[in-house]
């Protein structure tokens, strides 16, 4: 696996950035650019090769195309498949660095904080699968408002393409020292509690029927949730649901209502408040802020 290093000193610029959906049978064409390319899977699978390597891009995984580098389709996709797609070129110091030259980036994140050596620089693998993409996708919808609603300077899309390639970068960096943490502390069950919550984020369940199904006195599993992620199981479960909820409101057509029961609220009105406690807006008011996107099939 390779990895992207770049530094922030020097702004990122946005060229151009959109939604695809196929139609009909679909690959994608040969083409070598100049540019930096990332594509988030939503529907279906694209199969996208660079160079001599194979990805499957499915909904919620990340793929970075490298400038300078041949990428194609090697296999067909189904007429359902739709992915986000973003252009951006990198004017600052770059490079591409191995496993272990990243890890050895990463490490010293876990006994040092104060020493971060990418306080200057965001890192992302070239392909991966983000545990929670919600916040990456909700930031994509914006970028896509903001390209497509005729700013005055280009600077507000340069923008918030970091404040997405910022979001995929702590993202990563933040699997990766959970990972190293919770498997150098021996909480491993922890790790797939968390894991649990985050595929089950739109069933209905209690925080005593989560310490039961993992085995947790739930004071002691209180105290994990507070080392680990600074919240109680609560506000975090909570902060999931809200996260998964403004994915629904950005990309499904459903009311407000069906929303809240989709994520399990038996009340949508509770589900307004807390809505509006996390985001300091209502369901409503989020949803149609944003709204501009431009789509393409080809």
């Amino acid at each position: 696996m390779l990895y992207f290093k770049a530094s922030l000193e020097k702004p990122f610029t946005y060229i151009s950035s959109g939604q695809f959906i196929s139609e009909g049978n679909w690959i994608h064409s040969k083409r070598n650019m100049d540019s930096f390319e990332i594509i988030i899977g939503i529907k279906g699978t694209a199969f996208i090769m660079q160079d001599d390597i194979k990805y499957e891009v499915v909904p919620s995984s990340v793929l970075l195309l490298l400038p300078g580098h041949t990428h194609a389709g090697y296999q067909h996709s189904a007429g359902d498949t739709s992915f986000y797609w973003l252009h951006f070129y990198c004017h600052g110091q770059n490079s591409i660095l191995n496993k272990q030259d990243t890890l050895n980036e990463i490490s010293p994140l876990n006994s040092t904080p104060y020493f971060n050596k990418l306080s200057d620089s965001i890192i992302l693998p070239v392909f991966w699968q983000p545990e929670s993409i919600e916040k990456s996708i909700i930031l994509f919808k914006q970028l896509l408002h903001i390209a497509n609603s005729g700013y005055y300077t280009s600077f507000a899309a340069d923008y918030s393409l970091t404040s997405i390639l910022l979001e995929l970068s702590q993202q990563f960096i933040n699997a990766s020292l959970k990972l190293s943490e919770l498997s150098y502390s021996g909480n491993g069950n922890f790790n797939l509690l968390l894991e649990w919550i985050c595929l089950n984020i739109t069933e209905e369940f209690t925080i005593d029927e989560l310490a039961e199904k993992f085995k947790y006195n739930k004071d002691y599993m209180a105290k994990m949730f507070k080392k680990h992620l600074g919240v109680s199981p609560k506000k975090y479960i909570n902060g999931m649901k809200i996260l998964k909820a403004k994915q629904y409101l950005g990309t499904l057509d459903l009311s407000i209502k069906e929303i809240a029961y989709k994520l399990g609220f038996k009340d949508e009105k509770y589900f307004m408040k807390l809505f509006k406690e996390y985001e300091n807006l209502t369901p409503s008011t989020y949803r149609n802020a944003y709204y501009k996107i431009f789509y393409n099939n080809e």
